[in-house]
């Protein structure tokens, strides 16, 4: 009996060490950003190193931003837990994953809009190879409780191995000016299969 449960308790925590290394469902590690850098990594609100967010890799003018801080008059909340990221002029945060390849997935985050009435994030799935799916996304003022809405878009993972990317393109007189990003979740899609029923 004794060695039974040992090799029951062996078998979980295998199983559980292999659902860390593919990623299938579920907000990506720190997707929602409530780990955060360091206080020697930040300069008030602006992430100094390009790994200071665990988990991420951040290029350009990226903070880190706390529900409730304000913006001159405005007042900048979270929609999920207490923390998400704003990408200033050409800024971007990453994250490598392994996936399962042929394997199509959806991405899903949350965003609102700070200063400028027209920005846009590029969000691309970039392989190790040099192609790339990606895709322009307009961020709109939102007229809602909170001004979030959520964005989702679709590919096919052809390599085991990529990175996400979330990048903001503006070009802005305020290099702060640019979208917050909260709850980055990845879900794998399992389309339909042809059947010989007939309907």
């Amino acid at each position: 009996m004794q060695r039974l449960k040992l090799q029951l308790v062996l078998f979980l925590s295998i199983s559980t060490c292999h659902t860390v290394f593919s990623f299938t469902d579920g907000l990506l590690p720190n997707g929602n950003f409530e780990q955060g850098p360091k206080p020697s990594q930040l300069k008030g609100s602006v992430v100094t190193g390009h790994d200071a967010i665990p988990n991420w890799t951040i290029s350009g003018f990226v903070e880190y931003i706390k529900s409730g801080q304000k913006q001159g008059d405005m007042l900048l909340v979270v929609p999920e837990g207490d923390y998400a990221v704003r990408l200033g002029n050409e800024a971007s945060i990453k994250q490598k994953l392994k996936l399962i390849k042929g394997s199509f997935y959806s991405i899903t985050f949350s965003a609102a809009r700070t200063c400028a009435q027209e920005e846009k994030l590029n969000v691309s799935v970039v392989p190790t190879t040099e192609k790339r799916d990606w895709g322009i996304i307009p961020i709109q003022t939102m007229y809602g409780s909170n001004g979030w809405e959520s964005f989702t878009c679709g590919f096919r993972a052809d390599f085991p191995e990529a990175e996400i990317v979330i990048h903001n393109p503006g070009k802005e007189e305020d290099p702060a000016c640019g979208p917050l990003i909260d709850s980055v979740a990845l879900k794998v899609l399992y389309p339909p299969k042809r059947t010989r029923a007939i309907c």
